[in-house]
């Protein structure tokens, strides 16, 4: 079996690039990989390891029908799990924020998010090939927490029949909810995955990476993914004028943006608990879980919205002494 490395140095090679000039990206918590190589990216996405780039494809077709700043794919090894890609720099939003140009560079990011929200998606590209944000996908990231953090990393012996009972308790709120499918949903939304290209006009300031798993729903869920990052915690000051800057551009209801962010912040932070324990325990990268604490801030902070109380109930049983 051919290895890795000679695979990556095979592609190279038939796209008359030196392998010797090959940097390494500093990688998140996916088996993806990224180099830097004659002023081009490449991505590594292995499928022996579950990867697959027909989904960044796609989704990248699709933002740049958008009109929005995407990188340029310059060559595709679908079989081999390799993408030659356009270098959108490295003026990542998280690394060059600071209190002088917070608010102007979050609300340039939301302003990507408005304009995804204002598209009518009947009048793009076929969108069959993506899924719906359903309860169901929900209920299936809502088990990473249970089975990696309460069962694995906090090792609590939870019941068959707790379990139902918070299944139907998501449901119930999601079902409330009335969620349309009808949004793109880019769910890696945050500041790690945004590049400021000052050379470039209006919203093309705005370079996006990471969307592949993007999905049809509820433009809060992006929303929500950005004004609260684990990593990248905002005041709550900060956090008030930006959920009203995207509801006087929207239109965006505000009672229920307010119970959308709610849940969708919960639902999000108890799976991000679950893939950080998993990180831990199963991937040896315990550096996750020093957010373990912010995320669950944010779940408490969200579970005293009304529309929360089962599920604030839920928890309480079953953590009373929660974190």
């Amino acid at each position: 079996m051919v290895s890795r490395i000679n695979q990556i140095n095979n592609f190279l090679k038939n796209n008359q690039i030196e392998t010797k000039n090959l940097i390494p990206i500093k990688n998140d918590a996916s088996f993806r990989k990224y180099f830097r190589v004659d002023k081009k990216i490449l991505m590594d996405a292995d499928p022996h390891l579950g990867e697959d780039v027909g989904s960044f494809i796609n989704i990248n077709h699709v933002l740049r029908e958008f009109k929005l700043n995407v990188p340029e794919i310059f060559t595709i090894d679908k079989e081999n799990g390799f993408l030659l890609l356009e270098d959108l720099g490295e003026n990542i939003f998280s690394q060059i924020l600071n209190s002088e140009n917070e608010e102007q560079l979050y609300k340039q990011a939301i302003d990507v998010l408005v304009e995804i929200y204002k598209k009518d998606l009947n009048k793009f590209s076929n969108f069959t090939f993506l899924e719906k944000y359903s309860v169901e996908k929900l209920q299936d990231e809502s088990q990473l927490f249970i089975e990696w953090y309460l069962k694995k990393y906090l090792k609590i012996n939870i019941t068959d029949t707790d379990i139902k009972d918070f299944k139907d308790i998501i449901n119930k709120i999601f079902n409330n909810l009335d969620t349309k499918f009808e949004k793109l949903v880019l769910r890696d939304y945050h500041v790690d995955n945004l590049i400021l290209q000052k050379s470039k006009l209006g919203l093309k300031q705005v370079g996006i990476l990471d969307f592949q798993d993007a999905v049809l729903g509820s433009s809060s869920y992006d929303l929500i993914s950005i004004i609260e990052d684990v990593r990248r915690p905002i005041s709550k000051d900060l956090k008030n004028i930006l959920i009203k800057y995207f509801i006087d551009l929207t239109g965006y209801d505000s009672n229920q943006l307010e119970k959308e962010l709610a849940f969708y912040s919960v639902q999000r932070n108890l799976k991000i608990l679950g893939i950080f324990s998993r990180l831990n325990l199963r991937d040896n990268k315990s550096k996750y879980m020093q957010y373990n604490d912010i995320a669950w801030k944010y779940i408490e902070s969200n579970l005293n919205n009304p529309t929360m109380s089962d599920l604030k109930v839920w928890l309480k049983k079953i953590l009373p002494n929660a974190k």
